[in-house]
C-alpha cells in the first residue's frame, strides 16, 4: 500500500521567457503597444501625452547637409562608408545627394547601421511613481492594483486592469530607461525597501529585455537598475533629454512639474515615415473627439519635424442621419434619431397630404423640427429572445451609449430631385469616411481595437455587410427589407468596466474576449441600427410612389418610346423571315386585311417616333460636345498662351544671360575651377534644366492640339519620331533606349489621339517594370510597324520583367481595373487598372486586334488595324 505521509508543498518557478511572452510575443501590434503605454499616462490623471519618434536615421536620406554628415560621423559611421552613397551637389556647397549608380546593397547596410540610433520616447506629465510603486506594482507582473482601485485621484476610471500593460515595452525595443518625477501630495512618503525614507525627488529605470533571454532563466533572477535622483521638474528633464523637441507646441500646465519619460531604443520595428503617419491615424481616433481638453495626445517626429502635433479627433457635423441610443440599468433605450438627409424647403406640400405622412413622426412638423424620439427596451429591439434565453443575458449587457451616422457618399440626380436630397461635396465625405468611417468601440474614453478599424478585418465587427448581402433591397422598394451598407457609416459605442462587467479584453489588447454577452450586445446594436434603416425606408417608399403619381404620365410616354421600338424590330424581323422564306408566306394570306392594316399603322407610327427619338439624341450629343468644346477652349486659351510664351523663353535665356556675363568675364579664365565654381558650366546646367521643361511643355501642351481629336492622315513614320523627341527627357533620365527606327513608310487615317493613348500607356508600364527590374543590363523599348497587304502592324516591345509569374491568364491584364502595382509597404493596389483595358477599348473601336507576344525577356504586344486605314504615297487606298 502507497505511504502519503511523507508528502510537502512546492513552488511554481516562472521561465523569464514569460516577459517575452506577456509582452512581445502576446501583444499584436507596436502601434497596439504605443496606445498600451499612452493610456498608462491616462491612468497616472496625466492632461497630456506626447509620442516623440526620435526617427531621424530610420531612412537613408536622398539629399543631406553637412550637418548631418558631422552627426553621423560623431555617431561613428566611418565616412567612407557616408561618400559610397553620397556626393557633393554642385549647385550648393554643403549639400549632399545620393548617388545615381548607388549600390543598393550598401544602401541597405547604412540604413540598418543608423536605424539603430533612433529611440521612442512616450512622456506624460501625471502623478509619477515612487520606489515603493515601482518595486510593489511596477515590477509585479499581472498586478491588480488597478483591477481593486479603478478611479484614479481625480475621478477617471483606469483603463489598464491586467498589469501587464508595461510589457508592451518589449514589443517596442530592448532597452528601456524611465525616469520618473513623483508628486509628493499625492503619495505616501517616499521609503525604500527597507521602509527608510529617501531625499530622492524621482527615480531613473532601466530594463534590458534580452536579459530575460536564456536556457532555465527564471524570472527573480532577473533585474531591472533602480536610480534615484533629484530633479525639478519633468521639463527639465524633457529638454535636456530630448532637446530636438519643440515643448512650445505642447499647451503644457503650469503645474506640469511631475510625470515620467519613457525612453526605447533598439527599436525592433523601423519607424519610417509611412508606419509613424499609421500611428498618427490610429491615435486621432483613440479617444471620442468629445473628450478633447481633459487628455490630449501629441506626437511628433524628428524625420518630418513639422509634420505632426496636437492629435484631434474629428466631429461628424455634416451627415445625413444621426442616431443616439442611450441605455439604462433597467434595459430600456431612449433612442433620438436626426435627420439631416432631406431638403425640406423642397418638398411638396402635397407630399404631407399623403395618409401615411400624417402621422408621427412623418408630419411636416417633425421634418421642420430635425429630429425625433423614441422609447424602447432590449427586448423590444430582439423580439423573443427574452423568451428563449435562459440565461438571462440581457441583464449581463448593462448601462451603454451608442451614437450612429449615415453618410451617402454619392447620389445621382435622378435620386436628388425624387427623394429631396440636400446638396453635399462628395469628395469631402468620401475622405472622412475612409478616415473616420467604421463603428468604434470605447471603454471609458479610450478605443477598443480593432473594431471598427478600416482595412483591418474587424471594421465591420457588427456584420452590417452581410445583413446588406441577405437583403439587398434598395431604399425605396415597396416589400421593404432596407438593409444599410458598412462603408456609409460611422459612430461610436461607449461602455465602461464599472458598468459593462462582462465585456473583458483580450490580453493581446486586441478586442474583447468573445462570449455569449458580447455577441447578443452585437445584434442589438444592429436591431437600433434597424430603427434608422426603416425610418429612412419608409420616407423613401412614399417619396417613390408620390414621384410616380406627379411624373408617372412621362415615364408611361418613355415606356411608349420602348414599345415603338420594339414593334419595329419585330416589324423587320417578320419581313426578314418572309424574305428568307418566301414558301412559307402564303401561311399568312389567312391574316385578315383589317390586322395586317393596323399592324402596318402601329409601324409606321413607331418607325416615326424612332427616328424622331433618334434626332433628339443627335441634338443632345452635339450640345453635349458643343459644350465640352467651349470649356476646353476657355480653359486653353486662359492657360496655353502664357505657357507657349513662357517656352518661347527657354529656348533663349541662357544664351542671353551668356552673351551678357561674357562681357564682364572670360570664359578661359574658369577653365581650371570646379563646375560648382564655374558660371559658364552653371548657365549650361540651366540650359539642360530648360530643355527638359521645354520638352514637358511641348508634350503637354501637344497632347490638346486640335488636331489630334480630328482623323487626319498620320505619317507613322514622322509620329514615332516626334513620339520619341517627346519623351526623351524622360527616358534618359532613367537609362532607358526607345528604338523606332523600323517603321514602314505609311500614312494611317487615324486619330493622332488615339495613338498617344495606346503608346503612351505601353511607355508607363514599360518605365514601371523597368523600375521593378533587379538585372544588370541595356534598357530597351523598341516599336516596329509594317504591313502586309491585309493589315497594319504595330509590335511594342521591352526587356523589362515581363508579365508577373503569378499571372495564370495573361489576357486578364485587359480587364478594367486588373493591376499588379501594389503598395510595397501594404500590397494594397495602387495602379488604376486602365491603361490596358483603354488601349483594347481603343483598338476594338477601330476595328483592330490584339496579341500578346512573349519575348524571351521582358513584354511585347502586337496590335494590328484593317487595311482600310492605310494610304499609300499616292493617297490612293
Amino acid at each position: 500500500m502507497t505511504n502519503y505521509n511523507n508528502s510537502t508543498k512546492i513552488p511554481f518557478k516562472v521561465s523569464a521567457r514569460t516577459a517575452r511572452l506577456i509582452g512581445r510575443e502576446n501583444i499584436a501590434s507596436s502601434k497596439g503597444a504605443i496606445i498600451e503605454l499612452v493610456k498608462n499616462g491616462y491612468d497616472a490623471d496625466s492632461k497630456i501625452s506626447i509620442v516623440y519618434f526620435d526617427n531621424k536615421f530610420s531612412t537613408v536620406l536622398n539629399e543631406i547637409t553637412e550637418e548631418y554628415v558631422s552627426e553621423l560621423k560623431s555617431l561613428g559611421i566611418p565616412e567612407v562608408e557616408i561618400f559610397e552613397l553620397y556626393e557633393r551637389d554642385i549647385e550648393t556647397d554643403n549639400t549632399y545627394v545620393i548617388k545615381k549608380d548607388v549600390d543598393e546593397e550598401k544602401k541597405k547596410q547604412l540604413k540598418n547601421t543608423i536605424a539603430k540610433f533612433c529611440s521612442l520616447y512616450i512622456i506624460d506629465t501625471g502623478e509619477g511613481m515612487t520606489q515603493k510603486i515601482i518595486r510593489d506594482y511596477w515590477m509585479t507582473i499581472g498586478t491588480d492594483n488597478k483591477a481593486n482601485d479603478v478611479f484614479t485621484k481625480s475621478g477617471r476610471v483606469k483603463a489598464g486592469a491586467k498589469g501587464i500593460g508595461r510589457f508592451a515595452l518589449d514589443k517596442l525595443g530592448g532597452i528601456c530607461e524611465m525616469t520618473t518625477i513623483f508628486n509628493p501630495e499625492v503619495h505616501e512618503n517616499d521609503v525604500d525597501e527597507n521602509g527608510a525614507a529617501t531625499d530622492y525627488s524621482g527615480y531613473r529605470w532601466i530594463v534590458n529585455w534580452e536579459d530575460f533571454e536564456g536556457e532555465f532563466k527564471t524570472i527573480d533572477k532577473v533585474d531591472a537598475e533602480l536610480i534615484g535622483i533629484n530633479a525639478n521638474s519633468i521639463i527639465e528633464e524633457i529638454e535636456a533629454q530630448i532637446p530636438s523637441l519643440d515643448l512650445s507646441k505642447i499647451n503644457f500646465e503650469e503645474s506640469a512639474q511631475f510625470g515620467t519619460i519613457l525612453k526605447i531604443s533598439n527599436l525592433r520595428d523601423n519607424w519610417e515615415n509611412f508606419y509613424v503617419d499609421q500611428v498618427f491615424t490610429d491615435l486621432e481616433v483613440l479617444v471620442p473627439p468629445k473628450e478633447v481638453g481633459e487628455f490630449e495626445i501629441y506626437l511628433f517626429s524628428s524625420l518630418e519635424q513639422n509634420k505632426y502635433g496636437e492629435v484631434l479627433g474629428s466631429v461628424c457635423d455634416d451627415y445625413d442621419y444621426k442616431l443616439v441610443a442611450k441605455a439604462d440599468e433597467n434595459q430600456n433605450i431612449s433612442i433620438t434619431v436626426y435627420r439631416e438627409e432631406y431638403d425640406v424647403e423642397l418638398i411638396p406640400n402635397g407630399f404631407f397630404q399623403r395618409e401615411a405622412m400624417k402621422n408621427e413622426p412623418y408630419r411636416k412638423e417633425d421634418f421642420l423640427q430635425g429630429f425625433w424620439k423614441k422609447e424602447t427596451s432590449f427586448s423590444q429591439i430582439l423580439m423573443g429572445f427574452k423568451e428563449r434565453d435562459e440565461d438571462n443575458t440581457f441583464d449581463n449587457i448593462g448601462v451603454f451609449e451608442f451614437t450612429f451616422y449615415f453618410l451617402k457618399r454619392s447620389y445621382s440626380s435622378d435620386d436628388a430631385s425624387r427623394f429631396f436630397y440636400k446638396g453635399f461635396m462628395s469628395n469631402n465625405r468620401k475622405d472622412w469616411l475612409n478616415k473616420f468611417g467604421g463603428i468604434k468601440l470605447f471603454r471609458d474614453n479610450f478605443r477598443v481595437r480593432p473594431y471598427g478599424e478600416a482595412k483591418d478585418a474587424a471594421f465591420d465587427w457588427l456584420s452590417l455587410g452581410n445583413r446588406k448581402a441577405a437583403s439587398p433591397a434598395g431604399v425605396a422598394k415597396p416589400e421593404g427589407g432596407y438593409r444599410v451598407e458598412p462603408e456609409n457609416v460611422a459612430g461610436a459605442v461607449k461602455i465602461s468596466r464599472l458598468t459593462n462587467v462582462n465585456f473583458e479584453d483580450k490580453s493581446s489588447r486586441e478586442g474583447l474576449q468573445n462570449n455569449k454577452t458580447f455577441d447578443v450586445f452585437k445584434q442589438l446594436l444592429a436591431g437600433i441600427i434597424n430603427v434608422f434603416e426603416d425610418d429612412r425606408a419608409f420616407i423613401a417608399r412614399e417619396m417613390d410612389a408620390y414621384d410616380d403619381e406627379r411624373f408617372g404620365a412621362e415615364r408611361d410616354r418613355k415606356k411608349a418610346e420602348d414599345l415603338a421600338k420594339k414593334i419595329v424590330a419585330d416589324s423587320r424581323e417578320k419581313r426578314r423571315q418572309r424574305e428568307d422564306n418566301p414558301n412559307n408566306a402564303a401561311t399568312n394570306d389567312n391574316t385578315s386585311e383589317e390586322q395586317q392594316a393596323s399592324d402596318r399603322e402601329k409601324e409606321i407610327l413607331a418607325i416615326e417616333i424612332e427616328r424622331k427619338e433618334e434626332q433628339i439624341e443627335k441634338l443632345k450629343d452635339e450640345q453635349k460636345v458643343l459644350r465640352g468644346l467651349a470649356s476646353s477652349g476657355i480653359v486653353l486659351a486662359s492657360f496655353s498662351h502664357d505657357l507657349s510664351k513662357l517656352n518661347d523663353v527657354l529656348s533663349s535665356r541662357t544664351d542671353k544671360l551668356k552673351e551678357l556675363i561674357s562681357e564682364k568675364i572670360k570664359e578661359e579664365d574658369y577653365e581650371q575651377s570646379e563646375r560648382r565654381k564655374n558660371p559658364f558650366s552653371q548657365i549650361e546646367r540651366i540650359r539642360t534644366q530648360d530643355i527638359k521643361l521645354q520638352n514637358w511643355l511641348n508634350f503637354s501642351l501637344g497632347a490638346t492640339r486640335k488636331d489630334k481629336r480630328k482623323r487626319p492622315q498620320v505619317f507613322l513614320k514622322n509620329y514615332f519620331n516626334e513620339f520619341k523627341d517627346d519623351w526623351i527627357t524622360v527616358l534618359d533620365e532613367r537609362g532607358i533606349l526607345l528604338e523606332v527606327t523600323e517603321i514602314e513608310d505609311i500614312e494611317l487615317r487615324v486619330f493622332e489621339i488615339d495613338l498617344d493613348s495606346i503608346f503612351n500607356n505601353l511607355l508607363v508600364n514599360s518605365i514601371e517594370a523597368f523600375n521593378l527590374m533587379r538585372e544588370n543590363r541595356q534598357r530597351q523599348i523598341q516599336v516596329k510597324v509594317h504591313s502586309n497587304g491585309r493589315e497594319v502592324i504595330f509590335d511594342y516591345s521591352d526587356n523589362g520583367t515581363g508579365l508577373s509569374k503569378d499571372i495564370e491568364k495573361p489576357e486578364i491584364i485587359f480587364e478594367p481595373l486588373f493591376t499588379t502595382r501594389r503598395n510595397p509597404h501594404t500590397a494594397e493596389e495602387e495602379g488604376t487598372g486602365l491603361g490596358m483595358w483603354l488601349v483594347q477599348s481603343i483598338v476594338k473601336e477601330n476595328d483592330g486586334n490584339l496579341k500578346l507576344l512573349f519575348p524571351e525577356n521582358g513584354f511585347g504586344l502586337r496590335v494590328s488595324f484593317p487595311m482600310k486605314y492605310k494610304r499609300q504615297k499616292d493617297g490612293q487606298v
